[in-house]
């Protein structure tokens, strides 16, 4: 007898600890914890409904895990502080598109520039120092930079158009692209918008973003032919070497706007059918022409076989910006997974 209790409250003893650990696991293989890493994959992107703009926050299968409500009711462009407590994004609710910053926890924004001109594109340094942004408050469109806190604005470039600006991940470098010598191309430059250099030659570059991957050694962007092989993203070393193709739309498709993970795993980029060309001097509004939006993520390595999709139906360029490492340790999603967890636990008691 005295066997047998013991060995029923052993059996509960260990029915618990298994209980626990099955919890454990459900958990971080759930959809608040994707299955390459909770707090270095999370993808967001803005949606827009009738009323403010919302920024959703996804893992690599998809799945929502947050949902930040904002005060603007038009917001575009997204890139986060490096310890995820701001956005920078530009809206042009008040007038000519300028750039503003939010104030995650508090849900609240200040607008950064201030010029009847375009401020468009801001990308924050991995340092938390600058935010850059293209304008063309000089004529062509110009990348800047500029403090946090709005102060000491400085233009760092002066030839051509120039677009898209991604910074190195030591914030010493600016990948972009430039059509100063007719033909778009893409350039990096330092900082201070010194030190220019071409990196590759002899290739149509779109306009639409450039990445660095987190070790700095690897620059994304697209480039390619719509109308053979379509616009997709691809990969070049930061020394102008190893030149690789990493998707394959095929023809009419529009590939834009990628994003390399903070853990280096994937590329997040949105993709778009043309469903309209116009004919020859025909003007056509640019939402008639392509149809919704899809975000994707890719293996980085190009090893994982096919993209996987994310959302789709989205209107045109929502952007997709990865949130730094640890944001939702820390963001106001918190909550919800420590009731989760509590729930988990209140089950096998």
């Amino acid at each position: 007898m005295k066997f047998t209790t013991i060995g029923y409250y052993f059996f509960r003893i260990k029915t618990k600890f298994a209980c626990s650990v099955l919890c454990l696991v459900l958990l971080f293989s759930s959809g608040f914890l994707a299955i390459h890493g909770y707090a270095a994959s999370v993808l967001s992107y803005v949606v827009k409904g009738a009323g403010n703009a919302e920024i959703y926050c996804a893992d690599t299968t998809g799945n929502i895990l947050l949902r930040i409500p904002t005060d603007a009711p038009n917001m575009g462009s997204l890139s986060w502080s490096p310890d995820g407590r701001f956005v920078a994004y530009q809206s042009n609710h008040e007038g000519a598109p300028n750039i503003y910053v939010l104030d995650i926890q508090n849900k609240t924004s200040r607008r950064l520039t201030n010029h009847e001109g375009r401020n468009m594109r801001p990308i924050w340094s991995p340092n938390g120092k600058w935010i850059a942004f293209i304008s063309d408050r000089a004529g062509n469109l110009d990348i800047y930079r500029i403090d946090v806190d709005g102060s000491n604005l400085r233009r760092l470039t002066n030839r051509g158009n120039n677009r898209r600006p991604g910074w190195s991940p030591d914030s010493q470098q600016i990948a972009f692209v430039s059509s100063r010598d007719e033909r778009n191309a893409l350039y990096v430059m330092t900082a201070d918008g010194k030190g220019l250099r071409r990196l590759k030659k002899d290739f149509s570059i779109s306009s639409t973003g450039s990445t660095w991957s987190p070790d700095g050694k690897q620059i994304a962007f697209v480039g390619g032919n719509l109308f053979t092989d379509g616009l997709n993203v691809y990969v070049i070393g930061a020394d102008g070497n190893n030149f690789r193709r990493l998707t394959h739309g095929g023809a009419w498709s529009w590939t834009s706007d990628p994003a390399w993970s903070p853990d280096g795993a994937w590329i997040a980029y949105t993709s778009r059918e043309v469903v309209n060309w116009p004919a020859p001097g025909v003007k056509v509004p640019i939402d008639e022409v392509f149809g919704k939006c899809t975000i994707y993520v890719i293996n980085a390595a190009g090893e994982a076989g096919e993209p996987h999709e994310i959302v789709n139906g989205l209107p045109l360029l929502p952007m997709p910006a990865w949130a730094p490492e640890g944001f939702l340790s820390v963001s106001p999603g918190t909550e919800k997974q420590t009731t989760l967890w509590g729930r988990l636990k209140q089950r096998n008691r």
